[in-house]
C-alpha cells in the first residue's frame, strides 16, 4: 500500500501572520510597498515550500469562507511547489458541476496531474445562507451525488446527458485535448450512514476524524465492505493535529491538542494508523510554517523507516 502524507494549510489560521517586512539596513524609514494581502499570500507560499522541502507528498488546503479561497490558493501555490499534490477543500455549492470539472482538467493540464478534490463538510443553514446557498438540509447529499455524477460524466464521455433536481446537462462532455487528463481523486468525509453510503459509491478516499488506531481500523473495515458492495475499492485518510518534540514532556509543555509525544512516539502512532488502513495522512500543527519543518525533519524520516515497503510516495 502506497502511503501519502499531506501538510494542512488553513487559510484562516494565524490571521496576523505574514512574512517579515524587509527593510533596508541603511534606512529604517523605508516601508514595504506590498499590501497585507500580498504578504499573506507570501506566507502561504512559505508554508507550501516548507512542505515541499520537508518531503511531504502534498498540501491539503482547508475551505474557510472567511478567508482566501482554497481553489485559488491551490492554483497559485502550484507555481511555487512543482512536485506537490494540491488538494483544495470546497463545498458542492461551489457552482456548476460542468465548470468545476473543466477547471479540474485545466489544473491537471497545467500541473501534470497534481490536483485532488476534497468536498468540505456541510455547514449550518445560517452559515450556508450567508454564502447564498439555500438548499434544504435534507437535500444536501442528493446535491453532492448529482454534483459528482455530472462532473465525472462530462469528464469521462461526450454526449453526456443528465437531468436531476440540481444539475442538468444535455450532450455535454470534453473533446480533445481536455479529455486526456485524469479526473482528480475525490476525498469525502462524514460519519452518517447516508454519507458513508454515498462515499462508498462515489468517493475515492474517505477521510475520518481522529480516533484511536483500533477505532479507525473498525471504521475503515466497515467502509471497505460498503464500497465492495458496489464493486469498488476505496482508500482511507485520517486528519491529525500533531505536536512532536524531542521528549514527551516538551510536547506537553508546547500545549498539545491532538497527537502529541516525542518524535519516536508520534512516528509509532502514525505507523499504527497506516497498519489500521490509513493510506493518506493529513497532518497539521501550529504555527504551521515551523511545524511543517519540524515534522518533516524529525517525524517523517522515522515514519518512512517504519513503513519500509509500504512507503512509495515522495
Amino acid at each position: 500500500m502506497t502511503v501519502r502524507i499531506y501538510w494542512e494549510l488553513d487559510p484562516a489560521a494565524e490571521p496576523r501572520r505574514a512574512e517579515p517586512v524587509l527593510r533596508a539596513r541603511w534606512s529604517p524609514h523605508l516601508s514595504d510597498p506590498r499590501g497585507l494581502a500580498s504578504k499573506r499570500q507570501a506566507y502561504y507560499a512559505q508554508i507550501a515550500r516548507a512542505a515541499a522541502m520537508s518531503a511531504f507528498d502534498g498540501l491539503y488546503i482547508r475551505y474557510r469562507p472567511e478567508s482566501d479561497d482554497s481553489q485559488i490558493l491551490a492554483a497559485t501555490l502550484a507555481l511555487h511547489v512543482p512536485d506537490l499534490t494540491l488538494i483544495p477543500e470546497f463545498p458542492a455549492s461551489v457552482g456548476s458541476a460542468v465548470y468545476a470539472a473543466k477547471e479540474a482538467v485545466s489544473f491537471q493540464r497545467s500541473t501534470r496531474g497534481r490536483l485532488g478534490w476534497a468536498i468540505a463538510p456541510d455547514r449550518s443553514i445560517t452559515e450556508r445562507a450567508a454564502e447564498g446557498d439555500y438548499v434544504a438540509e435534507d437535500d444536501l447529499l442528493a446535491r453532492l451525488d448529482e454534483f459528482l455524477t455530472v462532473a465525472r460524466g462530462v469528464h469521462g464521455q461526450t454526449g453526456f446527458t443528465f437531468k436531476g433536481r440540481f444539475f442538468e446537462v444535455q450532450n455535454g462532455g470534453f473533446a480533445p485535448p481536455l479529455d486526456r487528463e485524469a479526473f482528480p481523486p475525490v476525498i469525502l468525509q462524514g460519519t452518517s450512514e447516508d454519507t458513508l453510503a454515498l462515499s462508498a459509491r462515489l468517493g475515492d478516499i474517505h477521510s475520518f476524524e481522529p480516533a484511536a488506531p483500533a477505532a479507525f481500523q473498525h471504521l475503515a473495515d466497515q467502509q471497505r465492505r460498503r464500497a465492495a458492495e458496489h464493486g469498488r475499492e476505496q482508500a482511507f485518510a485520517v486528519r491529525l493535529d500533531v505536536t512532536s518534540r524531542d521528549t514527551p514532556q516538551e510536547a506537553t509543555q508546547a500545549g498539545a491538542k491532538g497527537l502529541a509525544g516525542s518524535h519516536e512516539q508520534v512516528a509509532d502512532t502514525l505507523a499504527d494508523y497506516v497498519a489500521a488502513g490509513a493510506a493518506h495522512l493529513i497532518l497539521s500543527g501550529s504555527p504551521s510554517l515551523e511545524e511543517a519543518y519540524r515534522i518533516g525533519a524529525h517525524v517523517l524520516p522515522r515514519l518512512r523507516a517504519r513503513l519500509g515497503g509500504d512507503r512509495a510516495a515522495a
